[in-house]
């Protein structure tokens, strides 16, 4: 804060000698001047704990052995500032970008601080070690969208330590990596190292294995159609036979990563369902129709 006072006679506040004070939020005096005032008085302060601040996140990979240097520590200053220089070593180097390359597992000090030296940040940062590499997934499909029987079961092939999984994309974690009766979706696999920072994500899509061959007693294998093909919205699956099947005909819309879109079914004794694509992006889509005994699929282009 700079005062200035052109009255050098003392006419700065209406009499006698100048003064000024500044308050605070609680109406405290944190500053006051009652002294003599030449053609300038000058009152320099700062308000805070310091004369300014830097405000930071440090984001650190772990090295993938003890021995290892290939970790990496990133600075990111939430500033529009460009004049500042980085260190990691509590001060001893420092240099202008905030990325730090090569580094092995241990402790650091990253710091931060403006080219006039007024404004500074400091960070302890811990870097670890991560060999977890590799994992084994098994799974097995349900039979059909109507069943629960699928199961997905991870094993961690490297690195020691103690893992959680988690299949909703790290929503929930259990101990252990088997899980069983699931239906078909997409499952979001996280598996990470609860003693050190590593973290694994894959995605799994569980599909009906179902009965892709004709069964001998199923009476009536149908024709289905699915059009218009291509399409700009709506899409229509039909049957073609003469008579309506008396079973429910499921449905399974993927997109062209084997993605599930959407679920539905066509009810016994019906001919004709309509699907709705106006919401999704142009593109090849896929649609699997499946009843009891037979599965049928089908390539959609979504203009």
């Amino acid at each position: 804060l700079y005062v200035f006072d052109s009255w050098g006679d003392g006419m700065c506040c209406g009499g006698g000698e100048g003064y000024f004070q500044v308050l605070n939020s609680d109406g405290e005096i944190i500053v006051y001047n009652n002294g003599e005032f030449e053609s300038l008085a000058i009152e320099s302060f700062c308000a805070g704990d310091s004369p300014c601040q830097i405000i930071a996140t440090v984001e650190a990979t772990a090295a993938s052995s003890e021995t290892a240097a290939d970790a990496i520590l990133t600075i990111e200053t939430l500033s529009t500032d460009n004049d500042f220089v980085y260190s990691i070593d509590s001060g001893q180097s420092w240099q202008s970008s905030s990325i730090f390359q090569g580094l092995g597992a241990g402790t650091y000090e990253a710091s931060i601080k403006n080219a006039s030296g007024t404004c500074n940040y400091v960070e302890t940062v811990i870097i670890g070690v991560c060999d977890f590499t590799d994992l084994e997934i098994t799974v097995t499909y349900p039979y059909s969208v109507l069943t629960t029987d699928g199961s997905i079961i991870i094993a961690p092939t490297s690195g020691e330590g103690s893992y959680l999984y988690s299949i909703d994309g790290g929503q929930n974690f259990e101990p252990s990596g088997v899980f069983m009766n699931l239906p078909v979706g997409e499952y979001n696999i996280v598996v990470t190292d609860n003693l050190s920072p590593c973290s694994y994500e894959f995605e799994r899509l569980l599909i009906p294995s179902g009965v892709v061959t004709i069964d001998e007693q199923a009476s009536i294998v149908p024709t289905i159609r699915v059009y218009p093909n291509p399409t700009n919205n709506q899409l229509s699956i039909e049957l073609e036979s003469s008579s309506a099947l008396s079973q429910a005909l499921q449905f399974i819309v993927f997109d062209r990563l084997g993605r599930v879109q959407e679920t539905g079914s066509m009810s016994p004794g019906s001919t004709r369902e309509t699907v709705w694509l106006g919401g999704y992006a142009p593109g090849t889509y896929f649609i699997k129709c499946l009843g009891e005994g037979f599965e049928q699929n089908f390539k959609v282009i979504k203009m």
